[in-house]
């Protein structure tokens, strides 16, 4: 392998590549897709599927989509204004639902301190710095994120 091929291979981690992998895999197989594909295939991959998968997980399979068609030298039917419609309107009418944490009582807030400041008082018990910092750091980010939650008056 030369210098360029090394580098271009770093330039893309092994997950993102998996995961497009998996994306050309669902077009083509479970879809049931031919590539290079269409804009108006693109289109109607992206409609077929909108009511079940989220926004994100359509974007990453048409980055797959996109990246196989670069890789293969073929136009990106991706990009096409049609598509950006399409997605532009799964967004409108499916739009993502937020997911709100669960508010923290200030008895679980008691219990999660007492626990960091126990694993602190041992960790300068033994000698174990790295570790004291750790929990030390814990503890002042736990804090800090329950206090900012209170809203200024």
């Amino acid at each position: 392998m030369n210098k360029v091929d090394r580098y271009v291979q770093a330039s893309t981690r092994e997950k993102t590549t998996l995961s497009y992998q998996a994306a050309v895999r669902h077009f083509e197989v479970e879809w049931g897709g031919y590539l290079p594909a269409t804009t108006d295939s693109i289109a109607r991959y992206l409609a077929d599927l909108a009511e079940t998968l989220s926004m994100n997980t359509l974007k990453l399979r048409l980055a797959g989509l996109a990246q196989w068609h670069r890789d293969q030298g073929f136009a990106d039917p991706t990009k096409a204004p049609l598509v950006k419609k399409v997605l532009k309107g799964i967004r409108e009418i499916h739009p993502a639902q937020e997911k709100q944490a669960r508010p923290i009582h200030l008895t679980q807030l008691t219990q999660a301190v007492a626990w960091l400041e126990t694993n602190i008082q041992q960790a300068a018990a033994t000698n174990n710095r790295a570790e004291k910092l750790r929990y030390l750091r814990d503890r002042v980010l736990v804090l800090i994120g329950f206090w900012r939650a209170f809203p200024q008056r």
